[in-house]
């Protein structure tokens, strides 16, 4: 049967030309033959006129015909310069009626500005010169819009004419994301501050460049890690206390030491920002670090943009694909490809759902139920596909319903927007950083014009983002009256692209403020600077806090004086000043008379006014330009600059020495006190501060000596006596431990029968270089450093001991004496290290005899009647030393519960020739027998002086007559030889001196 022409040959044609063009795309052939039957239509219907189609024909081109109309992507036939065909798709781009397709210039529809590179091409692709192009330009829709669109597009030849064919798709949204990306991610990336954004439970989403150089970790090491491996031992409790600022008030912000990956601890200033969702509840943290260390200044240096927040959308392919019955009945090799398949063949038959994840499954089927219903012509959505390793990825479908082999089908193109949505949502995260950090952040372009300013810099500034956008920045400005550029911050920004430092700024209120400002260099892909970043936080707490503290650290808390380390540093600059100038200067150290006893007696609190008012005296003594420091407790400095002689300087000690003469009232108490005063000299007496100082506090120190309440000028040989009695103290501090100690024992002899009944208990120290030093020289030093109390324990326990290995030996001493200082009575330990020494040694407490001061006694009377009775309680005997040259009291003999008097040795020395004394001492004897009290007379020295005081009833006596203090053995010796002393005396014993 002979084959009819029909419009088969024309129409073939066009179909080849078309799929020719549309495989250029890459779009597949039933895309293609619709686009070519349209095309070939004018064609097909001259050969209709030859010779009549068959119906079949008719209907297969009808059905390609519907299959590009249906397309969601414009589809487009030019002739010269106009276009001539159109599909719907294509003219919902160009916001045209359908009809205005058919012949409608490009340059109606073409900006302006791309108007010459698309004739260019058009013409390039009709000459023949290339197959095909794909590049990006900009339309003019019929609404005004200017819209970015890509061209896919090739020259082919149809009806016998050259005609150009192409897809066009809109990419205006994808270009407004990169460049709002685009910006965000430069500022992210581009600051100087480290960055941080943990999820709720504080694991690490992400961290910028920055962050990287301070903590010496790559991003993907720190990438869902606890953000606390960044941070150096940070307590629990601090922990919760920044967790729990952070959810009150939106924000944390404080100092914090941080951890470098190779253990280095620096300090940061840490900024902590909490993220809420829509539903109110903490999604992010954001976290900004600031390093304070200064030497880091010269190490960080910005790191480029890595490309992550780059543009993540990149239409080299479209995947194309046509589900029916919820099966793919086509897919084209690319979304194979995305899918992970290796031909698109492996896709046919497999079901839709299979290939989506379980949660997007209710979204997938609603989209496809409403297009099929007919409720929605089309539908665009993003859902997560499953690739065939199970993975997920998200896709982003663009769907319409239509026919195929006559039965409804579903045909979209699947776009992987994996990338987009991944970079969409750090452009989230980025963008919340900049409106929700707490440091101010400004972006300018390259002429320092700034163009983006977030919510901190208001608050901050006082200039809303409308004042302040396009407006010139002042941080590339000079500090100083010049209002020009900082070129010299400008190349370290060329240079390194980052600079940070401290710089004043000014309010909106005209309040200039000081600010810790970091300044970045953003660059364009061709290296050049195009905008610069500006973080910056307001120190004015910081530097009030800063000079606050310094006050603090060089004051003095009661007085408001100078301390120590203010004094020292001031004084050094004085003397550098007078040393240039060939002036002289004197220092003044002073210590407050019986200022301790006030203290302990009527309290701290009275002290402490005591101290004030003493500051407002040596005030009214000195210049307003004179140092004047407290060096703590009791001690004053004063500096006396520009001193013309030393005459000043000791009439200016002398006024103060008056002046602290006068009473005080403080609480309703009238108070005395002395000063003692020293003087030292520049340039004779030192030539620095501490020298100084020192020498000063020596002469003070001579000054007590001399009987305080006065002043000395420094001399160098008292160096020597101080250096001495410095290292004195030093081995007196170790003594004890090292067993230099020992205990002498005096004889007390009964006067009535000559035996010996007692002994009295004195220390010796035997240094090991100065041999055995002399009470007077320790026993003061004991006293002023508190020695006193653990030496005086030692002595009780020795001599306890000693006295129980005589009773046990059978020498029937009736009693050990031991002396009480009074620094030993006011211990609170003294009941319990006395009955300690009587337990551990088993001496019985009646062999005990305690010795004290009436002077000791005095200072606390009725406690220390109470402190007596107990000691009575425990059986110990009671003795008052030295009577007659203290208080001398007779109501205190009565108060107190004694069993003993000692007369003083002054008494004693002047007996026979001296009446008073022999008065004196018959008085006390009978005062002491009329009260039942024994009497010890010591310093007995001659047979005169002994004679007497048996005549006048004394008990017991001891001196260098009957016995100087000897050591333990000796004495045993003694005991052992002869217990009576009274016959060798009747015998007529030599005087027995004391040595010189």
């Amino acid at each position: 049967m002979e084959k009819t022409p029909g419009i088969w040959p024309p129409l073939l044609k066009g179909v080849v030309a078309a799929t020719a063009v549309l495989a250029a795309s890459l779009l597949p052939a039933w895309v293609a033959l619709p686009l070519a039957v349209a095309i070939g239509g004018a064609v097909a219907y001259v050969c209709h006129l030859r010779s009549a189609a068959k119906p079949d024909d008719t209907e297969v081109a009808a059905e390609l015909a519907g299959f590009v109309e249906q397309s969601l992507v414009g589809i487009y036939c030019l002739e010269a310069d106009r276009i001539v065909y159109g599909n719907q798709a294509m003219a919902d781009i160009l916001a045209y009626p359908r009809d205005a397709l058919s012949d409608l210039p490009l340059s109606r529809v073409i900006h302006p500005d791309d108007l010459g590179l698309v004739t260019e091409n058009v013409r390039r692709r009709m000459a023949g010169e290339v197959d095909s192009l794909r590049y990006p330009f900009r339309i003019l829709r019929g609404d005004g819009q200017i819209r970015h669109c890509e061209v896919h597009s090739r020259a082919a030849r149809l009806g016998g004419e050259h005609r150009l064919v192409g897809v066009l798709i809109d990419i205006t949204d994808r270009i407004t994301v990169q460049h709002e990306l685009a910006l965000y991610a430069r500022a992210f990336e581009a600051s100087s501050e480290g960055i941080v954004v943990t999820d709720a439970m504080g694991m690490i989403v992400t961290v910028n460049s920055a962050l990287e150089n301070l903590s010496g970790y790559r991003r993907d090491e720190l990438m869902g890690q606890p953000v606390l491996s960044l941070e150096h031992r940070i307590s629990g409790t601090r922990l919760e206390h920044i967790v729990a600022a952070a959810l009150s008030s939106g924000r944390w912000q404080g100092e914090f030491l941080a951890l470098r990956k190779n253990g280095d601890v620096y300090p940061t200033m840490l900024s902590i920002s909490a993220l809420r969702n829509e539903h109110h509840a903490v999604s992010h943290y954001i976290a900004i670090i600031t390093d304070l260390s200064p030497i880091r200044a010269a190490e960080r240096k910005l790191l480029e943009s890595e490309g992550k927040f780059r543009a993540f959308v990149e239409l080299s392919l479209v995947g194309l694909y046509v589900v029916q019955d919820g099966r793919l009945v086509y897919a084209n090799p690319e979304i194979a490809r995305v899918l992970g398949y290796d031909s698109a063949e492996q896709l046919i038959g497999l079901s839709v759902e299979d290939m989506t994840a379980t949660e997007d499954l209710p979204l997938l089927r609603d989209y496809h139920r409403r297009r099929l219903a007919g409720e929605m012509e089309s539908a665009r959505y993003t859902y997560r596909a499953r690739r065939r390793d199970g993975s997920l990825l998200w896709v982003e479908a663009h769907g319409r319903v239509f026919e195929y082999d006559g039965r409804l089908a579903v045909m979209g193109i699947a776009l992987d927007v994996s990338q987009r949505i991944e970079a969409e949502r750090q452009s989230r995260l980025a963008e919340r950083v900049f409106e929700s950090a707490s440091e101010g952040i400004l972006i300018t372009d390259a002429d320092s014009r700034i163009v983006a300013v977030n919510p901190a810099f208001s608050r901050i500034t006082g200039y809303s983002a409308q004042q302040a956008i396009g407006k010139l920045s002042r941080m590339l400005m000079r500090q100083d009256a010049r209002a020009e550029f900082n070129h010299e911050m400008l190349d370290h920004l060329a240079r390194d692209g980052h600079w940070q430092g401290e710089m004043r700024d000014r309010r909106l209120g005209g309040e200039w403020y000081p600010v810790w400002m970091s300044i970045s260099a953003v660059r364009d892909d061709a290296g050049r600077i195009n905008s610069y970043v500006g973080v910056f936080t307001d120190y004015t707490s910081r530097k009030e806090a800063e000079t606050r503290l310094h006050y603090l650290a060089n004051h003095d808390g009661l007085t408001g004086l100078l301390n120590r380390s203010g004094l020292m540093s001031q004084l050094e600059h004085e003397i550098s000043r007078a040393r240039n100038l060939k002036q002289s200067l004197a220092v003044l150290f002073l210590d407050l008379d019986r200022f301790k006893a006030i203290n302990d007696t009527l309290g701290h609190g009275a002290g402490d006014k005591l101290l004030v008012a003493a500051t407002e005296r040596l005030r009214n003594q000195v210049k307003a330009t004179d140092l004047l420091g407290r060096l703590g407790g009791d001690e004053f400095t004063l500096v006396l600059e520009n001193l013309p002689s030393p005459e000043m300087a000791a009439d200016v000690a002398n006024r103060v020495v008056d002046a602290m003469a006068q009473h005080f009232f403080i609480d309703g108490h009238e108070m005395f006190v002395t000063a003692s005063v020293g003087v030292a000299v520049y340039p004779g007496d030192g030539h620095d501060a501490a020298s100084l100082l020192k020498n000063a506090d020596v002469a003070m120190y001579r000054a007590k000596q001399r009987g305080k309440n006065t002043y000395q000028f420094f001399a160098k040989e008292m160096n020597a006596q101080a250096f001495e009695h410095l290292l004195l103290e030093n081995s007196l501090r170790h003594a004890l431990e090292r067993g230099e100690f020992e205990l002498h024992y005096q004889p007390q002899v009964a006067t009535e029968t000559g035996e010996i009944v007692g002994v009295e208990a004195l220390i010796r120290w035997r240094h090991p270089e100065l041999g055995l030093v002399p009470p007077a020289r320790f026993i003061p030093l004991a006293e002023q450093n508190g020695l006193i109390v653990p030496i005086g324990a030692w002595v009780l326990q020795e001599a306890c001991r000693q006295g129980k290995a005589w009773l046990d030996a059978g020498y029937g001493l009736r009693h050990v004496a031991v002396n009480l200082s009074a620094r030993q009575f006011a211990d609170d330990n003294l009941l319990g290290y006395i009955s300690a020494a009587l337990s551990q040694s088993g001496l019985p407490p009646y062999m005990l005899e305690l010795e004290l001061t009436e002077s000791t006694v005095m200072q606390q009377p009725q406690d220390a009647v109470r402190l007596l009775l107990r000691l009575q309680e425990m059986g110990v005997a009671l003795s008052i030393d030295d009577f007659g040259t203290g208080y001398s009291s007779l109501v205190s003999l009565k108060q107190f519960p004694l069993d003993n008097l000692k007369i003083d040795r002054g008494f004693i020395s002047g007996i026979p020739h001296e009446g008073d004394d022999m008065a004196i001492t018959e008085a006390i004897v009978a005062i002491a027998r009329k009260m039942a009290l024994k009497v010890v007379a010591e310093g007995v020295e001659t047979v005169e002086q002994f004679d007497f005081l048996r005549a006048a009833g004394c008990d017991l006596v001891q001196g260098y007559l009957l016995g100087r203090p000897m050591p333990a053995s000796e004495l045993m010796m003694r005991l052992a030889a002869d217990k009576v002393l009274l016959p060798r005396l009747d015998a007529g014993w030599q005087e027995i001196h004391p040595p010189h």
